[in-house]
């Protein structure tokens, strides 16, 4: 299947915010200038956040916060899920070890150097699980007129889809959303360099956690990742997950479904905040859906 344009600037995007963590100083300075381009011109102006008509939900919004949730916690059994080739690693470590002298398979030297490399991996398995025990991930979409992610994200279309903008997400809170790429093709690890491992292993898990199937294509998801020491006193160990800051929205769209108790708080704070607040109707001769706009403010 070709690539289409969005998809091609996704993994140009994606490919220079790994650099950017990958780098230090001037080199980090220079990728993290062409970021800011990319974002400017080659990115969405916004990023949606589904939610269901919990309360709880709307509380956080009014706090300018949102849940950044562990990847063990997620829905997609292979998310965030790295595959090991213990051959072709082997073959790399022995590669490398062979340009001081030939090793011949089988010989003690051989062997010895197997059961390292198999050691190494183990760690790398446990090291990487940990990881995914203590980040924290908030997940956005391109969409705000998505019928499965009404469905499934936003409790059968009774929620709301809340607007950011995302330059000002990068801006004003330094966080760097990533957008997810999407492949028939598992994320995995084959070839390491003794002298870079930090710099590679940190570099196939972003590519981990901003890496998804192809059946997920319908998402249009970014991500912002946060670790442990980011996270800091918030993570909270038991729901594995942390409540972190984040900026004003620009707009709420509440479901078709929406009704009652919960869609009149939002009004109340929309109301109050100064939010636009749009509501979803059902097309009638097409299965999409058509924003309604209830309140209107100029920027």
């Amino acid at each position: 299947m070709p690539i289409d344009e969005r998809e091609q600037d996704n993994r140009v995007l994606r490919t220079l915010i790994i650099t950017a963590l990958t780098e230090t100083g001037r080199s980090r300075d220079a990728v993290y200038e062409k970021i800011g381009e990319f974002y400017y011109f080659n990115a969405p102006k916004y990023l949606y956040k589904y939610y269901s008509e919990n309360p709880l939900n709307l509380d956080t919004i009014k706090k300018h916060e949102m849940w950044y949730s562990a990847p063990c916690n997620f829905n997609d059994a292979f998310d965030c899920d790295i595959s090991i080739n213990e051959k072709a690693l082997f073959e790399c470590f022995l590669k490398e070890a062979s340009q001081e002298r030939r090793i011949r398979q089988g010989s003690s030297g051989w062997m010895n150097l197997k059961g390292v490399v198999h050691k190494q991996i183990h760690n790398l398995q446990e090291e990487f699980e940990e990881t995914k025990r203590t980040t924290g991930i908030s997940c956005l979409s391109e969409s705000d007129s998505s019928l499965l992610m009404w469905a499934h994200y936003a409790n059968n279309h009774k929620g709301m889809c809340v607007e950011y903008e995302l330059l000002k997400i990068s801006n004003q809170l330094k966080f760097t959303p990533v957008p997810v790429i999407y492949t028939n093709d598992r994320v995995t690890l084959s070839s390491l360099e003794s002298e870079n491992l930090d710099h590679d292993t940190m570099k196939i898990f972003v590519e981990s956690i901003t890496t998804k199937s192809s059946e997920w294509n319908y998402e249009k998801e970014w991500r912002i990742i946060r670790d442990e020491a980011a996270c800091g006193t918030r993570w909270n160990k038991a729901d594995k997950g942390a409540l972190l800051e984040m900026i004003r929205p620009t707009s709420i769209t509440l479901g078709c479904r929406s009704e009652g108790d919960f869609e009149k708080s939002v009004r109340e704070y929309c109301e109050k905040e100064k939010v636009t607040l749009y509501k979803m109707e059902k097309n009638k001769d097409k299965y999409q859906l058509d924003k309604k706009v209830l309140m209107k403010f100029s920027e």
